[in-house]
């Protein structure tokens, strides 16, 4: 997916914006710009109202990672770098020339992707899931020890991504509690999740604050917060390899799967991240920001918290609130 900084660059930095409107956009030619330059059917005026700027904006964060390359392609089309004053098309063509790049990684990313979001391992209340790979061409694994302690969801993710009530009816299907009512299928669901969390009170925290702030506000459009998801893994125990790490990371702190593949790892950052034997530590957090910058290449989004905001809860919990509240409008989520 497009980055908010690279979306903002090709806007105002390469197309150019007066007044608020996209430079060389009427209403007209905005309507004509997808199927003509992008052989793209959008209907713009699902994206009313707004002005032409802020409706390309909406229409290009809302697009799959090969639209959004189409879409790009398109300006670049529209807006050769010829069109442009002698005095700027130097900074034109450097811009072209990154966005070369961009675009290839977005067509890569979305030939890749399959619509069926393989393995997601999650809540593990107990020891570490032994897993094998069956198939390694179609990444195929099975879990053949401690399968009881994990949870694997199984089902297609739908355009919405992956929403709590999906989670709800998933589990309500594993656990045959189809005589249950609703609300208990999700009280057992939560509290399974938690338990994954063990004695983790900024975990606690910041699951609890979530789904107590935003069930009511959003009920059936909430996504699902998932905790503790497996992102790489490796076969053999810490103590087994004797603290040596040979993944950076083997599991994420929360994962919310959005619409439009758009996928946001939140971390909360204790002091193992960064330190070692009460010493700040640049080999382990060199580690970290590595990962990040590995996992951001491969279209997640991540947010950190510090563990030391969690000190005070009442705090901790505004921010929470804050912040969970913003990354719903950023994507707008209502």
């Amino acid at each position: 997916m497009l980055k908010n900084s690279e979306i903002y660059r090709l806007v105002n930095d390469y197309i150019g914006v007066s007044n608020g409107y996209l430079n060389g956009f009427s209403y007209t030619t905005h309507y004509e710009f997808y199927p003509y330059y992008c052989d793209l059917e959008i209907n713009v005026g699902d994206y009313e109202p707004g002005t032409t700027r802020e409706k390309f904006i909406r229409i290009l964060e809302e697009a799959t990672p090969i639209d959004q390359a189409k879409i790009i392609r398109g300006v670049f089309k529209k807006f050769p770098i010829t069109s442009f004053d002698k005095n700027e098309q130097y900074i034109k063509q450097e811009l072209y020339d990154e966005y070369q790049e961009i675009v290839t990684r977005l067509e890569s990313f979305g030939r890749n992707r399959s619509s069926e979001f393989k393995n997601l391992i999650f809540a593990a209340n107990g020891p570490k899931p032994e897993i094998v790979l069956i198939d390694a061409t179609t990444n195929e694994i099975k879990i053949v020890k401690n399968e009881k302690y994990c949870l694997v969801y199984d089902r297609m993710l739908t355009e919405t991504g992956l929403l709590w009530e999906h989670l709800v009816d998933w589990w309500r299907d594993r656990e045959d509690l189809h005589e249950q009512e609703r609300s208990t299928q999700r009280h057992e669901l939560y509290k399974r999740l938690e338990s994954s969390l063990e004695d983790n009170d900024p975990e606690k925290l910041l699951f609890y604050t979530y789904y107590r702030t935003f069930f009511e506000k959003l009920t059936e459009r909430l996504p699902a917060l998932i905790p503790q998801v497996y992102l790489h893994y490796d076969p053999y125990t810490q103590k087994y390899l004797k603290d040596h790490k040979r993944l950076p990371r083997q599991r994420m702190d929360f994962l919310l799967l959005l619409s439009h593949n758009r996928n946001i790892v939140i971390e909360i950052d204790g002091k193992q991240h960064y330190s070692e034997n009460e010493q700040a530590s640049p080999r382990l957090y060199a580690e970290m920001v590595e990962e990040d910058r590995r996992l951001k290449l491969a279209g997640y989004e991540i947010y950190r918290f510090g563990g030391y905001e969690f000190w005070n809860r009442d705090q901790a919990k505004e921010k929470i609130v804050n912040f969970f509240t913003n990354l719903f409008k950023l994507y707008s989520i209502t």
